[in-house]
């Protein structure tokens, strides 16, 4: 049976890439693939990241005010899989990726074409099912340089409206 809500379609054609999202909080580390991220702001340099509300990494973001945001290059579709689903959390690894801890205390995954290192700066979207982080960009590396990133559209998965 198609789908009868035109919004919900109209809202799926928007372009997403993904991201995996890395935050510690009170349980300790956490990852999870993310697509509703878009950059807010030039000076200071700011990007937004919806969080779906009652998740691991939404709760560790709200705890810690920081995240990391790790970009999925176009020719890795099992970094962004893994962490749709979360995995286990090992000294070093979360769902096999090995990591680094910034200076800021986040992990920041070896596996990443890109990443960005943030401080939840405000809150929004109270009343809605996801939570909406603006954050500084405090710091970020590029790691294999000439990647493309991995859009949401180029992949079997959907997510959204």
């Amino acid at each position: 049976m198609p789908n009868t809500d035109p919004i919900k379609d109209i809202l799926r054609m928007f372009s997403y890439g993904l991201f995996v999202a890395t935050s510690i909080g009170p349980e300790g580390p956490r990852a999870a693939t993310v697509s509703w991220v878009s950059q807010v702001s030039f000076e200071p340099k700011r990007v937004a990241v919806a969080l779906r509300r009652g998740t691991a990494i939404c709760e560790a973001v709200q705890a810690s005010r920081r995240f990391v945001l790790h970009m999925v290059g176009s020719q890795q579709p099992d970094f962004a899989r893994v962490f749709f689903k979360g995995g286990p959390v090992g000294q070093d690894e979360i769902a096999g990726y090995r990591y680094q801890v910034s200076e800021g205390g986040m992990p920041i995954f070896e596996a990443a074409a890109a990443w960005l290192a943030c401080e939840v700066v405000e809150d929004g979207n109270q009343d809605g099912d996801h939570a909406l982080f603006i954050a500084n960009v405090l710091d970020g590396e590029i790691r294999a340089a000439g990647t493309g990133a991995l859009a949401l559209r180029d992949t079997l998965w959907h997510y959204g409206g």
